[in-house]
């Protein structure tokens, strides 16, 4: 016999829900955020959840008050989104700012400081291409972000200033996941947390 309706629904909802459902339900967070339809905290908040629900049923709840993307539509893309380019200059980028999935900073002879300490993620996992020629590329992340720098240096060097000391029991399984892409040439990558250099500013 086959399951009524409601029945579907119900079996429906206790499915566990996939990494590409939770990144639908964050890309119309972040469509909506772009809009104005929420507000930077309602943006975290409804994301954080995004990401801890299980099933299917914790997701449909976070953008029910939301309206339905229509088919083939084209979610808005979060802001600031283009490349973060410094050429004999210096250019910052902070605040709450809504974080794209992919973020591109390039600075030659000159310097990029990318803070992400008050940011709001639109993804959960983002990445950031950080390129530096004879320059410098400073990002600063909040206490609870997991960084892993995947980049090259070629007469030059990435480091990463209050992060080697905390443990694997330190970590929050909830926070952001940075990753560091690039290459640095006669310049410097460089992560900070706050908890460790409270007195920088990204100067």
């Amino acid at each position: 016999m086959s399951d009524t309706p409601a029945e579907s629904r119900s079996a429906d909802i206790d499915l566990r829900a996939s990494d590409q459902e939770r990144d639908q339900t964050a890309a119309i967070l972040a469509d909506a955020l772009a809009t104005g339809r929420l507000t930077t905290d309602e943006h975290a908040e409804r994301l954080e959840a995004t990401y801890s629900a299980r099933t299917r049923g914790e997701l449909a709840p976070i953008t029910g008050d939301l309206p339905e993307p229509a088919a083939g539509a084209n979610l808005v893309a979060p802001t600031d989104a283009d490349p973060v380019d410094a050429l004999f200059s210096k250019i910052r980028r902070g605040g709450q700012w809504p974080v794209p999935p992919h973020t591109v900073a390039r600075a030659r002879f000159g310097a990029v400081v990318i803070d992400l300490r008050q940011a709001v993620f639109t993804r959960r996992e983002v990445v950031i291409e950080a390129g530096s020629f004879c320059g410098k590329v400073e990002i600063l992340v909040p206490d609870s972000a997991r960084v892993y720098d995947t980049g090259t240096a070629l007469f030059g060097k990435r480091s990463q200033l209050g992060g080697h000391d905390k443990t694997k029991e330190d970590w929050d399984e909830d926070g952001p996941v940075v990753h560091i892409t690039g290459r640095s040439v006669f310049g410097h990558v460089r992560v900070m947390r706050s908890y460790k250099y409270p007195w920088r500013d990204g100067r």
